[in-house]
C-alpha cells in the first residue's frame, strides 16, 4: 500500500504556514532590538508593508491562489502518473525480475533512516530536475515564467504557478518519488513503504514550516558555510529570482542545496541583505491572470516550431541537381546548366 507523496505534502505544507509567521515575527523582533527600533513599528514597516501587498504582483498570486483552489482537482486529474500506479509497476516488475520477495520481520534503525533519508532525497532530486529542465528547454521555460515575473516576493508567490507547470512538476515527481516507493514496496515491505512516504511528507512539512515559506518572502535569512551547502535558505531562493545576469540559473533545490552543490548550479547568499531586485524582462503579458495562462501557449509554440527542421530552398535543389548531372557527365556538360533559373521559393 502506497499513498501519493504530492497529495500529503502538500495538505502538512499549509500547515506549517502559522509556524513561519512565528518565525517571521521571531527575526522581525530581532532585527528591531538591533536597530534600536519599535517592535510593531517593524512589523508594520516590514510583515505589514503595503508597498509588498498591494503591489500589483501580489494581487496577481491571489487570483492565481483563488483559480488554484477552483481548478486543483482539475489539474490533478490531468496528471498522468500517480505514485501508487508507478510503485505498483516497480513492484511487479521486480516480482517477474527477481520473484516474490518476503518483508523482512526487523529492519535495524540505521537501515530505516538511510532507507527514509533515500526517499526524500528522491523528492530533492525530482524538484532539481524539473526546476532544471524548466529553465534550460525554452518552451519549458514560457510557463515556468509566469512564476518568476513576480516582482515582489510573499509566500503566497509560491502558488503563482502555470497550469502546464504544476502538471509537468506533478509527473516528474511522481515517477521519481513513485520508482523509490515501488523499491521501499518491494524488499522492505507494504507497511515500512508506507511509514517511510508519511515521514518523509512530515520532513517536508518541516521544512515548509521553518523556512520553506519564507523563500518567497522578504525576509533575507541567510545559510552560509556548510550550512548553506546542505540547506537552501530564503536567500538561496531570493537569489535564484535575482534579476541579475550572475544569479541566472543558480539554486533550483527545494529545501536542500546538495543538489545544486553537486551539479555546480549552487549561489551562496551573504550573510547580508544584497537588496535583490526580482521580476523577468520581456513579460506584459503576465502582468494579468487571464493573459498569464494563454499567452505562454502561444509563445511555446513559436519555439517549438523553431526547433522543427528547416525545409530546403528550390535554389538548393536546383544546385544539388545540377551538380549530380556534372557528375554523371564526368564534367562534360556546362555547369550550371545554359537557361538554369536560380529560385528562392522556400519548399516546407
Amino acid at each position: 500500500m502506497t499513498v501519493d507523496f504530492p497529495t500529503l505534502v502538500t495538505a502538512l505544507s499549509i500547515a506549517g504556514m502559522p509556524i513561519a509567521a512565528v518565525i517571521a515575527m521571531a527575526f522581525i523582533m530581532k532585527k528591531s532590538r538591533r536597530r534600536g527600533r519599535g517592535f510593531w513599528r517593524t512589523v508594520r514597516r516590514v510583515l505589514l508593508s503595503r508597498r509588498v501587498w498591494l503591489h500589483s504582483s501580489s494581487l496577481l498570486d491571489f487570483q492565481y491562489l483563488l483559480a488554484g483552489a477552483l481548478t486543483s482537482s482539475v489539474l490533478f486529474s490531468y496528471t498522468l502518473l500517480t505514485g501508487v500506479g508507478v510503485s505498483k509497476a516497480v513492484t511487479t516488475g521486480l516480482t517477474g525480475w527477481l520473484g516474490p520477495h518476503e518483508a523482512p520481520e526487523y529492519l535495524p534503525i540505521y537501515l530505516k533512516g538511510l532507507i527514509i533519508l533515500g526517499l526524500y532525497l528522491s523528492f530533492e532530486l525530482a524538484y532539481w530536475v524539473d526546476h532544471f529542465l524548466k529553465h534550460k528547454i525554452a518552451f519549458l521555460w514560457e510557463f515556468h515564467k509566469v512564476h518568476h515575473s513576480a516582482a515582489v516576493l510573499t509566500p503566497f508567490t509560491n502558488l503563482r504557478v502555470h497550469p502546464v507547470d504544476t502538471i509537468l512538476y506533478l509527473n516528474i515527481q511522481t515517477l521519481f518519488i513513485g520508482i523509490a516507493s515501488g523499491l521501499i514496496q518491494y524488499f522492505a515491505g507494504d507497511a515500512f513503504s508506507l511509514l517511510s512516504t508519511a515521514i518523509c511528507a512530515l520532513l517536508f512539512a518541516i521544512y515548509m514550516a521553518l523556512w520553506g515559506h519564507l523563500q518567497h518572502s522578504q525576509f533575507w535569512i541567510s545559510f552560509t558555510g556548510l550550512a548553506g551547502r546542505i540547506f537552501l535558505s530564503p536567500a538561496h531562493h531570493q537569489i535564484h529570482h535575482s534579476r541579475n545576469s550572475i544569479h541566472f540559473d543558480k539554486n533550483f533545490g527545494a529545501g536542500l542545496a546538495v543538489f545544486d552543490w553537486l551539479f555546480g548550479t549552487l549561489h551562496m547568499p551573504q550573510r547580508h541583505n544584497e537588496h535583490l531586485r526580482f521580476g523577468t524582462e520581456d513579460d506584459a503579458h503576465l502582468k494579468q491572470l487571464v493573459p498569464s495562462v494563454v499567452y505562454p501557449f502561444t509563445r511555446a509554440t513559436k519555439q517549438l516550431i523553431a526547433l522543427l527542421p528547416k525545409g530546403k530552398s528550390t535554389s538548393e535543389i536546383l544546385v544539388h541537381e545540377s551538380l549530380q548531372e556534372y557528375d554523371r557527365t564526368g564534367g562534360q556538360r556546362e555547369w550550371p546548366p545554359p537557361g538554369t533559373v536560380i529560385q528562392t521559393r522556400q519548399v516546407q
